[in-house]
C-alpha cells in the first residue's frame, strides 16, 4: 500500500492483546496510517499511541494502490520471495529514495530517546526493516530482499541507533544488478 491510508481491517488483530506477553508497554509510538494505529491500539489496548508519520511505509510513486499480484506478474524481481514486500534495493520510478527513507526512520527513532519504560513502536514492513539495520539488529543486505512476520515482536535497544550515513555507505557500493523498472 505504501503511504496510501485506507480503511485500517481489523480482522486478525483479535487475540494481539497477549501478544507481548508479559511486558507493559510504558509509551507505544505508532505510524499514522490508520492499519498501524490499529494495530497499536489492538496489542496494547488502552494505551493511546503517539502517532509519528516518519514511521510510514516508504513512498511507492505510481506502484502505490496497485495489487500485489499484478506487481508480481509484471515485476516479480521486485517484491521479496516472501511476504510480497518491495525490495528495498529496487529502482522504481518515483520511488522515495532509499536515503531519504533512512533518514525519515532515523529521525523518527531518534526523537524516542529518553522516553523512560518499555516502548512499543508499530510501523510497516519497511520501515521496520530499516529500523533494524539502523538498530544494529540487521545488515542492509540481509533485509533487502527479506520481508518481517507479520504482529512478530522484536526487541531493541534505542541506544544502539546508528547514523544513517554509515549504513548508506555500504548502500551505495553495492554489487551492481539491482532490480530496475
Amino acid at each position: 500500500m505504501g503511504q496510501r491510508d485506507p480503511e485500517a481491517i481489523v480482522e486478525g488483530l483479535d487475540g494481539v492483546g497477549g501478544l507481548l506477553g508479559e511486558i507493559t508497554p510504558a509509551h507505544v509510538v505508532s505510524s499514522d496510517a490508520r492499519r498501524a494505529q490499529a494495530t497499536a491500539r489492538a496489542v496494547a489496548p488502552g494505551i493511546e499511541p503517539r502517532l509519528d508519520e516518519r514511521l510510514r511505509e516508504r513512498a511507492f510513486g505510481p506502484w502505490e494502490g496497485r495489487r500485489k499480484t499484478e506487481l508480481q506478474a509484471a515485476h516479480p524481481e521486485v517484491l521479496t520471495p516472501t511476504g510480497g514486500a518491495v525490495r528495498l534495493d529496487a529502482d522504481v520510478p518515483g520511488l522515495e529514495p532509499l536515503a531519504a527513507f533512512f533518514h525519515r526512520v532515523h529521525a523518527a527513532l531518534r526523537d524516542l530517546d529518553g522516553l523512560d519504560g518499555p516502548l512499543l513502536v508499530v510501523a510497516h514492513n519497511g520501515s521496520l526493516r530499516i529500523a533494524l539495520v539502523l538498530l544494529g539488529l540487521r545488515d542492509l543486505e540481509s533485509v533487502v530482499s527479506w520481508s518481517l512476520p507479520h504482529l512478530k515482536p522484536i526487541e531493541a535497544d534505542l541506544a544502539r541507533l546508528r547514523d544513517p550515513a554509515s549504513v548508506l555507505i555500504a548502500a551505495e557500493h553495492r554489487a551492481p544488478g539491482r532490480p530496475q523498472f
